[in-house]
């Protein structure tokens, strides 16, 4: 990693810092956090709001490559289980980014977030069209489909949501929003 991208990288790690501890993420405690010069900051993302913007990015990118792995699980069931399944792990995992993301999802760049879920989504669109999964409209993936991972994910990062326990109980609700009529 160049010094460019190492101090990109630092930025990102001092705002998500700055998200987890509850503190206000201004561009003074970006530079005291990061030790990156304030006109640096500005350089690489225009302003604060440029910061969350390439943060939500990255850890919605990373969220997804988290996911993606079940793709190749087998058939429809298993994949679709898998998804839940390795959506909650992820958060478990990163539960700091999990937080910026239910948090700020208005930061987020509409195109790169549909780039990063296009393998996902391709995916439920090709096992339409073969009737392996019911058909409804894409953009109730992420709210319909993916919903009961959504809330006890939430309910996880408020505390007091035993997450290991419900993954199975989640990935069949899930399974179940997409299985096949009939």
């Amino acid at each position: 990693m160049g010094v460019r991208a190492d101090r990109r990288q630092s930025v990102l790690d001092a705002a998500l810092a700055l998200v987890e501890s509850g503190q206000p993420v201004t561009i003074s405690a970006l530079t005291a956090r990061s030790g990156v010069s304030n006109g640096s900051i500005y350089h690489h993302f225009g302003n604060r709001a440029g910061v969350f913007s390439v943060l939500y990015g990255d850890s919605f990118t990373r969220c997804v490559t988290a996911m993606t792995p079940a793709l190749a699980a087998g058939d429809a069931q298993k994949v679709v289980r898998g998804l839940a399944v390795r959506y909650l792990d992820w958060v478990a995992e990163h539960p700091g980014r999990a937080r910026f993301l239910y948090s700020a999802p208005l930061t987020a760049d509409p195109t790169a977030k549909a780039a990063a879920f296009a393998p996902v989504a391709q995916w439920f669109a090709e096992r339409m069209a073969t009737g392996e999964v019911r058909e409804f409209p894409l953009w109730a993936l992420d709210p319909v489909v993916m919903g009961p991972a959504h809330e006890c994910a939430r309910r996880y990062l408020l505390g007091g949501f035993d997450l290991a326990s419900s993954r199975d109980v989640v990935a069949d609700a899930v399974w179940g929003a997409v299985s096949p009529l009939g």
